[in-house]
């Protein structure tokens, strides 16, 4: 298996986590759960032509996009084949994708999209010239160059936005929709529209999301959870509070989980 990450310099690392690049030969087990998540994110076959995603009851419906998908913001969970032999992606920071394409983000939540429905027959010559590019720092700078000459945005947020996304950073349990909005000095129905359209996510489930996702990563790697205090120190008000934003959220109950969690914090391995 080969695993590697990039970040880029100033000042696309304000708005791009990382970019990835990932081989690999096997998997023990036919597909991945894939958490709710904050980020959008671009997905490249490097070995084919095809990206697949299943949603639906156990996971029965198979959706099929051509070799780029854009992934919006997750306020749920969905399922991918767990061998991917080689991939290229890049995960944008929460709000960051912003910049570099057309569409607001609300419209892509919950979606996965083919980046030839946005770029048009660019996004095809983009995917040939990954698959032709002899080293991952070569494909990760071109990349970057596609990402950088197709952007229709300056690489900024709103000023409410970027206060926003500052503020629930800084105290995600205690951040209050109705102050961040004053503070912004907007109403809050404008100050919602706006954060939405940037990030994908109301701030209200952002901020869920964004509890989930903080206590996912406390009991990821712990070999026993004692649930209620961590429920209460990751603000939920008890566990079947805890256990209805796990279901939503993951799919499985927080006990399932335990029992079935891999070795990547957002992926749960499938039986086959």
């Amino acid at each position: 298996m080969e695993y590697l990450t990039y970040v880029p310099p100033p000042p696309l690392d304000g708005f791009i986590e990382q970019l990835w690049y990932w081989r690999s030969e096997s998997a023990d087990h036919a597909k991945d759960t894939i958490m709710a998540s904050r980020h959008m994110g671009l997905q490249v076959n490097l070995a084919g032509d095809e990206l697949r995603w299943y949603d639906g009851e156990g996971f029965a419906t198979t959706n099929r996009l051509r070799g780029i998908g854009l992934c919006g913001t997750q306020g749920r969970h969905f399922a991918i084949d767990a061998h991917h032999p080689h991939m290229l992606g890049v995960q944008f920071r929460p709000g960051g994708a912003w910049p570099f394409f057309g569409p607001p983000a609300r419209d892509l939540r919950n979606s996965h999209v083919s980046l030839a429905d946005i770029w048009g027959a660019s996004a095809h010559s983009l995917h040939a010239q990954l698959v032709e590019a002899p080293t991952p720092r070569e494909k990760f700078r071109i990349m970057l160059d596609a990402l950088v000459a197709r952007a229709p945005r300056d690489l900024a947020h709103h000023p409410a936005v970027a206060l926003a996304l500052s503020c629930f950073a800084r105290a995600p349990l205690s951040a209050s929709v109705r102050r961040t909005a004053e503070m912004a000095e907007l109403s809050q129905k404008k100050f919602i529209r706006l954060f939405a359209d940037e990030v994908g996510l109301t701030p209200k489930l952002f901020l869920r999301v964004t509890r989930f996702q903080r206590l996912l990563g406390r009991v990821w790697q712990s070999a026993q959870v004692d649930w209620a205090p961590v429920a209460a120190a990751h603000g939920y008000y008890d566990q079947p509070h805890l256990i209805r934003d796990f279901r939503e959220f993951s799919g499985f109950t927080p006990g399932e989980y335990l029992r079935r969690r891999g070795p990547y914090q957002q992926h749960v391995p499938l039986p086959s």
